[in-house]
């Protein structure tokens, strides 16, 4: 499926799209290649990407400590019998059950359904304070992980997770794209995918021994999502001291 609906696209190229112009390019090659050393050199640019990836720690956790406190301790029932009896109205007997890679979808289907409708509301507000309501968000989700096993409180933690997330980051790319060179911005654009090294390197390593530590051996999840909800405080504080005291005053 996913080489149908991707691969229809070369006719689309062939036959519907023109490559613009392109500028002429009076850069070296060593002229470029100082380029990429120089936007490692901005200090505050790597700063604030080292920051935000304490949001995408977060975010990770859903490919394998949610996953498997999912497996052990929740019971999703509630959610099973609601969709079920949705079900029953086009099919006898259904037994759809709420399973692993349900989460994802939860996080997919929120984005798809709420996204113009966040976009609207964020479109001509700051970058770096839409980031800030957005991770805040994002660790209310993943903090309601720790209050309760209810199924209906999961479902509600993800959903509120997922608002976050496309609150805050459509907004980075923005900020990244203005406080870019106005001949570097493909380049900076590029370097701030560096959020996604960090997340994914650290949140693996990081959600797996602190699964085993606080939930395999101590029975106590709850501690984990507070750990975790922290994270999301200590992003959201260091986004805040980078606001106030060393991003650009125009966004």
């Amino acid at each position: 499926m996913a080489a149908v609906g991707t691969g229809w696209l070369i006719f689309l190229n062939l036959f519907a799209y023109k490559e613009p112009d392109k500028p002429q390019s009076s850069k070296s090659v060593l002229e470029t290649l100082k380029g990429v050393v120089l936007v490692l050199k901005d200090f505050r640019f790597i700063l604030m990407i080292v920051i935000y990836s304490g949001f995408w720690i977060l975010y990770f956790q859903m490919f394998d400590t949610v996953l498997w406190y999912l497996k052990d301790y929740m019971d999703m029932t509630p959610v099973d019998n609601v969709v079920n009896a949705f079900l029953g109205i086009f099919v006898n007997n259904p037994n759809w059950k709420f399973d692993a890679e349900h989460v994802t979808v939860i996080n997919a289907l929120t984005i798809i359904i709420l996204q113009l409708f966040v976009s609207s509301i964020v479109k001509n507000k700051k970058a770096l304070p839409t980031m800030i309501v957005g991770i805040a968000l994002g660790t209310i989700g993943m903090g309601m992980l720790a209050i309760s096993t209810y199924a209906w409180v999961f479902m509600a933690g993800m959903i509120i997770f997922s608002i976050g997330e496309m609150t805050a980051h459509p907004k980075f790319i923005s900020y990244v794209g203005l406080i870019a060179p106005a001949d570097k911005k493909a380049l900076y654009l590029g370097y701030s995918f560096l959020y996604g090294v960090i997340g994914s390197g650290i949140g693996g390593v990081l959600g797996a021994n602190l699964y085993v530590h606080f939930v395999d051996n101590l029975k106590s999840p709850g501690t984990l999502w507070f750990i975790f909800s922290l994270i999301g405080v200590a992003t959201i504080i260091g986004l805040m001291l980078f606001n106030k005291f060393l991003a650009p005053k125009k966004v």
